[in-house]
């Protein structure tokens, strides 16, 4: 019984594509929905560290996008995280920068929000190491989707 009440179910959705309606005409798409298209090939911006204009994050508390290429820094372990030859600098938080500074790790990079929230301490916590897991690079691709939100 449960078996006739499914298979009518899914002919009723099927059907419609068998008479005059094309089953890639559905949705949004301007191609079929059969089609495989393949992704647009992007590149990560291709600039050393300080040479490319930072973009600010998109929303309070989003992590912002990395400036600059990081496959030199890559990968990166808790022994080995060569960002924060940079970005360490709990010192600088919430300090107007100079031109050639490097922006500090945020506080909260140096606050375990598990087990003490409310401790800044001076050294990073070790659950915040591997940057690439929240801050992805920026990328030189075209613009898919015109976009009118402001930060």
């Amino acid at each position: 019984m449960k078996r006739n009440a499914l298979g009518a179910a899914l002919m009723a959705v099927l059907l419609p594509c068998a008479g005059a309606f094309a089953c890639e005409d559905f949705g949004l798409s301007k191609v079929s929905v059969f089609d495989n298209p393949d992704p647009l090939v992007t590149t990560q911006a291709g600039r050393e560290p300080g040479e490319n204009e930072a973009l600010g994050a998109y929303f309070d508390e989003s992590p912002p996008l990395i400036p600059h290429l990081v496959a030199d820094y890559l990968p990166i372990t808790i022994k080995d995280n060569q960002c924060l030859d940079c970005h360490d600098a709990p010192d600088r938080i919430g300090k107007k920068l100079g031109r050639d500074e490097e922006p500090p790790m945020p506080a909260s990079h140096y606050t375990d929000l598990r087990n003490a929230p409310h401790k800044v301490t001076g050294k990073p916590i070790g659950a915040r190491f591997v940057c690439t897991q929240c801050h992805a690079g920026q990328q030189e691709t075209e613009v898919l989707v015109e976009s009118t939100y402001r930060q």
